[in-house]
């Protein structure tokens, strides 16, 4: 496998998203009115879909997304990387996996927003961002950056592409309408996992640079 292609606009778009994500992570910690309003708003959009039949599958597809399974995906995404002999890109992927989590636990833990409390399903810990949004992001990601730049299909990758951010898109749904999640929480999840991604791959670039004899080893 060949390595990430270098981006010079990745410190524009770390910016962005971080930029975004202080002002969401302020406002949230201010409680103010306007996310609790927005927030509303989008729970109320899933009312007219709410029953028990769907509760109990929407628990049950949520699993898929959880901060475990995608754990298990990203901790498989790195063995094969590994296994199709890309020494680095594995070793870079697994420490992007340890400390995304990291930092998104300590964020979690430091705004320390409540979960709403008419949630459908019991779960504990607080809600901001939501860790199931979180760690889909990060594995979808990973699969763009790791894979998808080597299918010479241009139609295989868009579609991939499109699935991939659906999946995303499917497991913050589900998180909305369990009530365990605001619609901001998972919104500052993609935010926070675009800003920290974006990190990762310009300290490899960095890194990179320095060592240019790891390009060869593992191209």
């Amino acid at each position: 496998m060949a390595h990430i292609t270098p981006n010079k606009y990745r410190p524009l778009y770390a910016t962005i998203y971080l930029v975004l994500f202080l002002s969401l992570a302020t406002l949230v910690k201010l409680k103010a009115p306007l996310i609790a309003s927005f927030d509303t708003t989008v729970q109320k959009l899933l009312l007219p879909i709410t029953n028990s039949t769907m509760t109990d599958f929407v628990d049950k597809l949520t699993f898929l997304g959880g901060p475990e399974m995608s754990l298990i995906y990203c901790l498989l995404l790195c063995l094969i990387v590994y296994l199709l002999h890309d020494v680095y890109n594995a070793i870079w992927a697994l420490l992007t996996v340890v400390g995304c989590n990291l930092i998104n636990w300590i964020v979690k833990n430091l705004v320390a927003r409540p979960r709403p409390s008419d949630r459908l399903v019991e779960i504990g810990g607080y809600s901001f961002p939501s860790g199931h949004t979180f760690g889909t992001a990060l594995f979808v990601l990973l699969v763009f950056v790791l894979f998808l730049p080597h299918l010479h299909n241009q139609g295989i990758k868009t579609l991939l592409h499109v699935l991939g951010v659906l999946w995303i898109i499917v497991i913050a749904l589900t998180r909305i309408y369990l009530h365990v999640h605001y619609p901001t929480d998972t919104i500052a999840s993609v935010l926070l996992v675009g800003f920290l991604f974006e990190c990762s791959l310009m300290l490899s670039e960095a890194y990179l640079k320095k060592h240019p004899e790891l390009q060869h080893n593992n191209a």
